[in-house]
């Protein structure tokens, strides 16, 4: 059998896109593993690669219509000079932790943000960058604490400093390409 270059292409083709669905499945799979872990939610993006976007990757509540209102949030790009609370984490490169007492919203806050925190009081937010195992970032995750009205902690923190630490290298390599 003679392979031609069309078969070759296909086949590629094939294997990345599996390669890429793949990896969002796997990389959804364990931030809903830590969101039974923490009994939070959490968020998970990718930076594209001129750095300027912030692209969804996975997201989790066990709460249908916070997972609802989740997925829908996840499913925009969002452009880092905009990104609000992920702004921070991204330009400084550093854990960042908000709790938001009852009735406030983060000056912070996008509008879209502004909205989802009327809708569903977050209480408190800890975002981490996503740094690879050679320090490059790639993006960031953030668990989101809905029903108790207590800030994170440090131990909170350093278990997603770890998450994150496990998954960079996974999200690297999904292909995150400027909007």
């Amino acid at each position: 059998m003679a392979t031609t270059p069309v078969v070759i292409e296909w086949l590629a083709s094939r294997v990345d896109d599996g390669l890429q669905e793949g990896l969002r499945s796997l990389l959804q799979s364990l931030v809903e593993d830590l969101c039974l872990a923490t009994a939070e939610a959490a968020t998970l993006r990718r930076l594209t690669t001129d750095g300027r976007h912030l692209v969804p990757l996975a997201g989790y509540h066990p709460a249908p219509e916070v997972q609802e209102a989740i997925a829908s949030a996840m499913a925009q790009t969002t452009a880092v000079a905009d990104s609000g609370l992920w702004r921070p984490v991204v330009d400084q490169q550093v854990p960042v932790r908000w709790h938001v007492p009852v009735g406030v919203v983060p000056a912070e806050a996008t509008p879209a943000q502004v909205e989802h925190l009327r809708r569903f009081p977050v209480r408190a937010v800890l975002g981490v960058p996503l740094l690879t195992s050679d320090g490059a970032l790639v993006g960031g995750i953030a668990l989101h604490r809905y029903s108790r009205d207590a800030p994170f902690t440090d131990d909170d923190e350093h278990l997603l400093v770890a998450f994150a630490a496990q998954v960079a290298d996974l999200a690297a390599l999904v292909r995150a390409t400027s909007v």
